[in-house]
């Protein structure tokens, strides 16, 4: 457990006064945006640590769905639950924060499992959505209340509001060691100086493994890689975000076509380009020209038995925040997160996302 927040007075000449807990956030993906931006609001002095830049990782290489239609069984079910109520809250405290709330039409090979949000459309219905789609032989699916946001945008506009509320960032800083005060990490080492604080946030997705090797902490964090095109489009052909068996794309705000794709057994992400583009064409009507301009591999933290990893390791002290997909449920993240580390203990964290379960005495 935690040390609350407001457990620390000091004596001064004006009389008693609550000190301000300090905070390392090690991350500045959306994730620890979240967490920096929802500390900061709750009046704790918070510095972010970043080995590159904000959004330089998994966030600047996702697609941005805010997708919540799972199953009540899922790994990540609590967190999806409450995302579209977090995102809502957070726009209105942070208005720059963009959420397109188009929907989302899926469809495939599968039939989903009954899943609150989501029903089935008929032939018209579908058209009435998606009138450039060519139908698909399988039932297609509308999720209304999900959106879609551009990750490394929505991780900035975190980022300036937590430094506009006193957090100091660091970028092209990597952590180098941790700091141990009375058997507990309470700082981190950087090239240019030692960094104390009352506890330490590791939001560094796929580097949380490297990092706490360096303890004698094996902690089972995947990377998992997906491939993420851009290509200019000649014309818009998508209302929603359209999910299906043979792609999965959207809209960006500049009329980009983006796209996710599984990344393929061989590695050859230009010729899966290449199969994207056709697909395309063979899915939808018209003649859309595309130009590819991007394409990138991001590797998203996935811990190895699917659910999210949220909470301190014990006896070190540090806290853990990654799950796959962070986009989704980075709002409620960072909110519960703050909370735990202003009161000392969540219950509303399930255990079975306590890292906990991996570590063995």
């Amino acid at each position: 457990m935690l040390t609350p927040v407001y457990s620390h007075y000091h004596h001064g000449r004006e009389g008693n006064s609550l000190s301000k807990k300090t905070i390392i956030v090690v991350g500045a993906g959306i994730v620890g945006a979240s967490i920096a931006y929802h500390l900061a609001k709750k009046n704790v002095s918070v510095t972010v640590v970043e080995q590159a830049t904000p959004a330089s990782g998994a966030t600047g290489k996702a697609f941005g769905w805010v997708n919540t239609t799972v199953t009540e069984d899922a790994p990540d079910a609590f967190l999806r639950r409450t995302a579209i109520h977090d995102w809502l809250r957070l726009i209105q405290e942070i208005p720059e924060i963009k959420v397109n709330w188009s929907g989302a039409v899926s469809y495939g090979t599968t039939q989903p499992h009954q899943t609150a949000g989501l029903q089935p459309l008929s032939l018209a219905a579908l058209n009435a959505l998606e009138p450039a789609l060519n139908a698909p032989a399988s039932q297609a699916w509308y999720a209304q209340q999900e959106g879609t946001l551009e990750p490394a945008e929505v991780t900035r506009q975190l980022l300036e509001k937590a430094r506009s509320l006193g957090t100091r960032l660091k970028i092209a800083t990597p952590v180098r060691e941790f700091i141990r005060s009375e058997g507990k990490i309470r700082g981190v080492i950087t090239p240019d100086e030692c960094l104390l604080a009352d506890g330490v946030v590791l939001a560094c997705g796929i580097e949380i493994p490297t990092l706490l090797a360096s303890e004698g902490i094996v902690l089972p964090v995947i990377a998992s890689p997906a491939v993420l095109y851009k290509y200019h489009s000649s014309q818009r052909i998508v209302e929603t975000l359209v999910a299906g068996d043979d792609i999965e794309l959207r809209h960006a705000p500049d009329g980009s076509l983006i796209v996710a794709e599984d990344y393929p057994p061989g590695g050859d992400i230009s010729a899966l380009a290449e199969q994207v583009k056709s697909a395309i064409h063979r899915r939808f009507q018209g003649d859309v020209l595309l130009e590819l301009f991007a394409q990138n591999v991001g590797l998203r933290p996935t811990p190895q038995d699917g659910y999210p990893l949220l909470g301190v390791i014990e006896p070190a002290g540090i806290y853990v925040a990654t799950m796959h997909p962070a986009v989704t449920c980075a709002a409620t993240i960072g909110r519960i997160v703050s909370e735990e580390i202003l009161s000392g203990q969540n219950p509303q964290i399930p255990e079975s996302y306590r890292p906990s379960r991996f570590i063995f005495p």
